[in-house]
């Protein structure tokens, strides 16, 4: 963006203002570019009504954004040097979007540790993956790094094999009367979409396939397991 630097705010809670410095596009006053990042704070805390982001989501939808000019010029004819410059203008500038970020994380709307908390209960409690599954959703969502390993130190390591065990059995079901040690491969494939690792997916398939074993949290009904072969379990 071309132009020299100024000082706006933004509005915040309360009456409040943060003050700071930021480049003022050519053909937009000070005044105007604070109406400009105005809008895109509200624009923010509109989304984040509807659903939580984590911070670099936030940061990325910013990036991404385009406010109306304040002033309600007529845009240039597309194609032009003229018109790829007021795009820019209508966008915010790197320094402005962290100032924006940084006022929605004071005023609570931004906080990737409750995102972070979140989404390791969906992952863990209601998809019931594994460890590696939990990881994977936290990265998907861009989640910081100190908020992935606060919430990751207070996940239960000890029952991931019980956990698997459970699925397995469940898996095992629907593959009834297939040779066994494709049945295992099946099922370990599946525990491993799920975020378990291979050693316990294969663990906990093999244990379902062969009758070893059954999650204790399960009652007994005589058997051991899901059996394969010439009698499948009704």
């Amino acid at each position: 963006m071309s132009g020299s630097p100024r000082l706006v705010s933004i509005p915040g809670g309360q009456g409040e203002t943060q003050a700071f410095t930021a480049v003022v596009p050519a053909g937009m006053d000070a005044e105007s570019r604070e109406r400009l990042v105005s809008e895109a704070q509200e624009t923010l805390v509109r989304a984040l009504a509807r659903s939580d982001r984590s911070t670099e989501e936030a940061r990325r939808l910013l990036r991404d954004w385009r406010g109306e000019d304040p002033k309600g010029a007529q845009a240039p004819e597309d194609g032009t040097d003229e018109a790829a410059e007021y795009e820019e203008s209508l966008r915010l500038d790197d320094d402005e979007i962290e100032q924006v970020i940084d006022r929605c994380t004071e005023l609570g709307y931004l906080d990737d540790l409750r995102l972070a908390e979140l989404v390791v209960h969906k992952s863990r409690d209601k998809k019931r993956s594994g460890i590696q599954g939990v990881e994977r959703a936290l990265r998907d969502r861009h989640i910081s790094a100190e908020a992935m390993q606060e919430v990751l130190a207070e996940v239960d390591r000890d029952d991931e094999l019980e956990r698997a065990k459970e699925l397995a059995v469940e898996r095992a079901r629907r593959v009834k009367g297939v040779e066994p040690d494709a049945a295992i491969r099946r099922i370990a494939g599946f525990l491993s979409r799920r975020g378990y690792s291979s050693g316990v997916a294969f663990t906990a398939a093999r244990e379902a396939v062969n009758g070893s074993s059954r999650p204790s949290s399960r009652p007994s009904s005589g058997s051991t397991g899901v059996f394969f072969g010439a009698t499948p379990v009704e």
